[in-house]
């Protein structure tokens, strides 16, 4: 139980002394002390209090023998000293002058028996001489300090013993070894039934007595040791002030006496005696302990009794002081002299560090012992709905923050910076020396770095405005303003940790398991009632504690002055403005400043507009159909209003069915506020309010034609109102109506004897349009039906008579084949044919077939010479070519002063146009078009080599919008129209909208363009400078391979310009040897381009770096939008090696097994048809 802490050397005692043969010099044992840690009381559990005690523990020395002195041990020692001029020449022997004799040359010795002098001598007629340290008349009495025994241990120890459990419950020891002043114990516990009592002493005889003589003759038995031992009990008892002795008693130790004293070894007594007796607070056990040195000396002559010594004592002494009455501070018997205050702290609201003080504790019996500080960081309890410190469970044993213990009257008190905001619990422990303790308790919000902060969702607004302009603008004036900012404002760090909320009552802990059960409380007089922050809640709205408000002109500086406080506290303020004239277009502005806890502050503000009026409208400007519009089938609407004092914030467009005024869609559209300096430009056309924004008078909104879309069944009433509603910024509104019916525009192109051409605009349309039915009355009145294609613009009215009056409604049928309705509103048309041309007379005709005959006849002599000279053949293919020229030769013709100018026609006589081209085809026949399924819309644009035309092309299924490329003095290349532009630009103006839908798309142009790579390597054709700026978009969005670079053997004079990054490594010097391999690896790059929406190939590289990575094995990184298995076919395409690269038709097989092919990619890739 005992544990060393420290040692120190003590006072040197002798024992056990051993003679060395080495002139006169002895060894002998030295006695060390330290110091050794144990623990003074005990507690079944533990030990509570450890205290440094003395110990002894020995070593040898060196010393010279008894007999002897000096610095080299020669000087011998006689005791007592010779006399008379005589020296000691020995231990003991003095050497006499003449004259002189006996032991110390005093005369001769005249003791014996009768008359005993020891330890000393006999001398003449003097009588005895002691030794020095023994008086008396025959030196039976010890009178020297040195002669007392060494203590080696003496402690006692109060024990609480469990007879039931069998163990001791807690004691308390005392221990005196080597203390002079004795040991004194507190104690606050009142049972006890042991006393335990350990002593060890030791007395060294030759050490302590090292001058006595030899024994002289007369006596027989000499011995000097401990001959007693005992503790003096002493319990003593506190009346009115004044102590008494209650009981007194002595306990020996058995073993020693006069006649049996212990020597040379040490000296044991434990006593173990059950002792029960009930302690009152003040009442004091004192133990003195008594340790004597004695002995005998037997005579020779046997008639005399053993005589004994009279001993000398070594005593030292324990108490045991009970006291069972905790400390007292002055305000409890209103003896407090200068506001002594048991805990209090500087600031209770700080951001400095805490910093407790007390004064006024006192405690009659034991004295105060100590001061502990303790300081926790509260914690939240849901439960109880307050802040308390952390609580004890099984599983967690809490400690404080900061726990300092300080003396009874410290020099300083202590500070503490906490780590982190909080409220924080400060409790003083006040302990007396017997362990009592009293507790006060005080509370500090710590808190250096929180902010207020505004809440974007709840927003500080004034409710009395408008709710449709987000509480932004009055409509109505009166004087007084409703400001609310409920939940605006908060402090985030005080609010999550409840600083401001009640504070629990202590919750009493700590026992000793024996009789004091939670024995650290805190009583309500010693609990903190005082200061800002204190046991009771703070009243507060988000851990914000006040509020202030003021109002102005708008401004950006806070207001200095005229602030006024919300009392009580709440989210909301009424502000009149009865001193202030409020006009439409003024503004006013609202400050509300809160303030936390802390002193922190945070000022937000409001400002109010006010417009009474209502906005301008004027009449709207409508555009239809617009072809560039901004949605497939897009108008425009130049809507004209005006506010001057609050602008046009918001234009809202209604589509009503007229004859019901169903409203069948509704848009919204918000105005673009412009900037000062924009409106400045434009002093007619924009305009500024008081507020600061401006607007333009006009502004123009596009609308989609498909927000008139009605159901199928109800097409026949689609006429529309559209009512166009504009909104000032206070939300005031005007309106305007206007008619939309379905946009319609028929022009007769060419009117002849027997025939009209007709051209009409058909508006876009919401629905899947199912036919045209165009309906001629006769002047007889009867009818003759031609149905028209779906989607086309123009027809031919034929099979009229000359100079006759027709008449023809148009009807538009929506829907599909087997479920259509009609426009409830034909359109009709009527016109007059021209007269009838004239023809050739019997005879002209009788002389053309002649002349026919004629030039049949020589046409067969030719051909019969041609055939027998062998240049029939040549022959045929120059007649060959010189007809195909003929039939491709177009006119063209001004157009009527009602149709479109630069309308082209071709020939009626030259009806077959034919596609041109230099490559191996599979039958001509399927090359063949006929004129009558060619319709030139209008002129495109017009170059050096042709003139190209926006054609339609009519089949038995469909019309297809084309491209005719009339080559001047050459044949007519047909092609399909690709509204959508370039692919490059398409994937460049993706990126702002990526959708599923588009990367799904991206997957099937890649597929597209493999198809179409597939048909061209299938018909031997090589393209050499496939890109994305090379494929067009149809209106599909299909992909149209274009961009056919010429061969290069057509210009080998010239050097080559290659497009390295799309160039396969073999091809990038020249595209001279270029197949279908390099292709592929240009397609590669291709689908990188998709995939990564139009970037350039190799960011950040080089051109003339590329052919170097390349043959470094450089790959480029699989692009965002690009999945795995379309990133490997991408890796096949860049195989250095073109043997290891698949061609296109093995590609096209491996993405059919990604998806299925689109049915309208077979119609254009695997015929020979557009």
């Amino acid at each position: 139980m005992a544990q060393i802490s420290s040692r120190f050397i003590g006072i040197l005692l002798f024992s056990s002394l051993y003679y060395i043969s080495n002139g006169n010099y002895c060894r002998r044992q030295k006695a060390i002390w330290y110091t050794e840690t144990v623990c003074t009381c005990w507690f079944w559990w533990s030990c509570t209090h450890y205290r440094s005690v003395s110990r002894v523990s020995y070593t040898y020395e060196r010393y010279c023998c008894p007999g002897w002195q000096g610095y080299s041990c020669q000087t011998p020692i006689c005791s007592p000293s010779c006399q008379n001029g005589g020296t000691c020449v020995s231990p003991f022997k003095c050497s006499c002058p003449s004259g002189y004799k006996g032991d110390i040359c005093t005369g001769l010795a005249d003791c014996s028996h009768t008359k005993p002098c020891y330890p000393g001598t006999c001398y003449g007629g003097r009588g005895c001489e002691c030794t020095i340290g023994f008086t008396g008349r025959t030196c039976l009495t010890l009178n020297s300090d040195k002669f007392k025994p060494l203590i080696e241990r003496i402690n006692s120890t109060f024990t609480y013993h469990s007879f039931t459990k069998n163990r001791d419950v807690y004691n308390y020891m005392a221990d005196a070894t080597n203390r002079i002043d004795g040991d004194i114990v507190w104690t606050n516990q009142n049972k006890f039934n042991q006393l335990e009592f350990d002593l060890e002493a030791y007395l060294d005889t030759e050490t302590v007595f090292p001058n006595n003589p030899p024994v002289p003759s007369y006596i027989t038995e000499a011995r000097l040791g401990i001959v007693a031992a005992s503790v003096k009990i002493i319990h003593e008892k506190l009346r009115r002030g004044e102590r008494y002795i209650a009981n007194e008693t002595t306990l020996t130790c058995s073993g020693v006496s006069d006649v049996q004293p212990i020597s040379d070894k040490s000296f044991k007594c434990y006593k173990k005696e059950p002792y029960i007796i009930q302690f009152d607070s003040g009442d004091r056990y004192k133990l003195k302990y008594s340790i004597t040195t004695g002995g005998f000396r037997k005579l020779r002559n046997t008639y005399l009794r053993t005589q004994t010594y009279s001993g000398i004592s070594e005593e030292n002494s324990m108490e045991f002081w009970f006291d069972y009455d905790e400390p007292n501070h002055c305000t409890e018997d209103y003896s407090c002299t200068s506001n002594e205050s048991p805990l209090q702290l500087e600031e209770d609201i700080t951001k400095l560090p805490i910093s407790p003080k007390w004064s006024g504790w006192i405690d009659k019996l034991s004295g105060i012992g100590k001061y502990v500080i303790e300081i926790w960081k509260m914690e939240y309890s849901i439960d109880n709905s307050g802040l308390r410190e952390p609580e004890i469970t099984t599983n967690f044993n809490p400690v404080p923050d900061y726990i300092k213990e300080l003396p009874e009257n410290p020099t300083k008190f202590p500070t503490y910076e906490p780590k982190d905001p909080g409220v924080y619990s400060v409790i003083i422990e006040v302990n007396d020396r017997a362990n009592n303790s009293k507790y006060a308790r005080r509370f500090v919000i710590y808190d250096k770095t929180s902010e207020i902060s505004t809440s974007e969702i709840h927003r500080l607004y004034a409710t009395s405005a408008s709710n449709d302009t987000n509480f932004s603008w009055k409509t109505k004036f009166d004087k007084n303003i409703d400001l609310s900012w409920t939940s605006h404002f908060l402090n985030e760090v005080h609010e999550k940790g409840h600083f401001l909320t009640k504070i629990l009552d202590y919750t009493p802990r700590l026992s000793d398991n024996i009789d004091r059960v939670d024995y650290k409380k805190i009583l309500p007089k010693f609990d903190d009632t005082e200061g800002a922050r204190n046991k009771m809640a703070i009243t507060n709205i988000n851990s914000i504690v006040r509020f202030e408000t003021n109002h102005g002109k708008v401004s950006t500086k806070i207001p200095q002055h005229g602030w006024v406080s919300v009392s009580p506290i709440r989210e909301n303020f009424s502000f009149t403005l009865d001193e202030i004239q409020i006009q439409d277009g003024d503004s006013h502005q609202f400050w509300v400043r809160a303030f936390d806890i802390m002193g922190n502050t945070k000022v937000d503000s409001t400002v109010v507009h006010f417009d009474s009026s209502e906005p301008l409208i004027y009449e709207p400007k409508i555009r239809l159909n617009l072809k560039d519009g901004k949605y497939p089938f897009s108008s425009s609407v130049v809507v004209s209003a005006k506010d001057e004092h609050s602008g046009i914030k918001k234009v809202s467009f209604k589509f009503k069915i007229k004859h019901t005024d169903e409203v069948r869609s509704e848009h919204m559209f918000d105005m673009l506020i412009k900037t000062r300096e924009y409106c400045n430009k434009l002093p007619k056309e924009c305009y500024c309010v008081r507020m600061g924004d401006c607007f333009m008078i006009d502004t123009k909104l596009e609308i989609n034609n498909c927000w008139m879309k009605v159901p199928i069944g109800d097409i026949g009433n689609d006429v529309y109102v559209l009512e166009i509603t504009v909104f000032n910024s206070a939300m005031l509104q005007s309106s305007i109506t206007k008619e939309i019916s379905v946009p319609s525009n028929i022009t007769v192109l060419k009117t002849t004897d027997t025939s009209v051409s007709i051209k009409w605009i058909q508006a876009p349309t919401c629905y899947e349009r199912a036919g045209i039915w165009i309906i001629l009355f006769r002047p007889d009145n009867s009818t003759k039906i031609f149905k028209v294609h779906k989607e086309a613009t123009t027809f031919d009215l034929t099979g009229l008579s000359a100079t006759t009056s027709y008449w023809f409604k148009m009807t538009t049928y929506y829907g599909n084949d087997t479920h259509y309705v009609s426009s409830s509103v034909p359109t009709k048309f009527a016109f007059v044919t021209t007269e009838e041309e004239v023809g050739l007379s019997s005879g002209g005709v009788g002389g053309l077939v002649a002349g026919f005959l004629l030039l049949l006849i020589v046409v067969i002599v030719v051909l019969v010479f041609l055939g027998r000279t062998g240049r029939l053949q040549p022959a045929k293919q120059q007649v060959t070519a010189g007809i195909r020229t003929i039939r491709n030769t177009i006119r063209e013709r001004r157009a009527t002063p009602s149709g479109i100018n630069y309308r082209a026609f071709v020939s009626k006589e030259y009806d077959d146009i034919y596609f041109y081209g230099g490559m191996d085809i599979k039958g001509e026949k399927s090359w063949i078009l006929s004129r009558k399924d060619i319709s030139l819309e209008s002129e495109l644009t017009r170059g050096r080599f042709a003139i190209i035309y926006l054609a339609q092309y009519y089949t038995h299924q469909e019309a297809i919008t084309v491209v005719a490329k009339a080559l001047k003095g050459g044949p007519m290349m047909i092609l399909e129209y690709c509204p959508n532009g370039v692919l490059k630009e398409f994937l460049e103006n993706a990126r702002s909208n990526i959708s599923v839908e588009l990367v799904e798309r991206l997957f099937r142009m890649a597929f597209g363009i493999c198809n179409g790579m597939d048909y061209l390597a299938s018909n031997k054709v090589v393209h050499r400078r496939l890109a994305a700026r090379n494929v067009l978009l149809n209106k599909l969005l299909e992909p149209k391979i274009t961009g056919f670079g010429p061969d290069p053997e057509a210009n080998k004079d010239e050097e080559e310009r290659v497009p390295i990054k799309w160039m396969a490594p073999e091809c990038m010097k020249s595209t001279e040897h270029a197949n279908e391999l390099s292709d592929v690896w240009s397609y590669g790059i291709v689908m990188w381009e998709i995939f990564s929406l139009g970037d350039t190939p190799y960011p950040g590289v080089q051109s003339r770096d590329v052919p170097g990575k390349v043959r470094r094995d450089y790959k480029m990184k699989k692009p965002e939008q690009c999945d795995d298995a379309f990133y490997n076919i991408m890796l096949k395409c860049w195989h250095y090696d073109p043997r290891k690269r698949a061609g296109f038709s093995q590609m096209k097989e491996e993405m059919n097994k990604i998806f299925t092919e689109v049915p309208g990619d077979s119609f254009y890739y695997q015929t020979n048809e557009l």
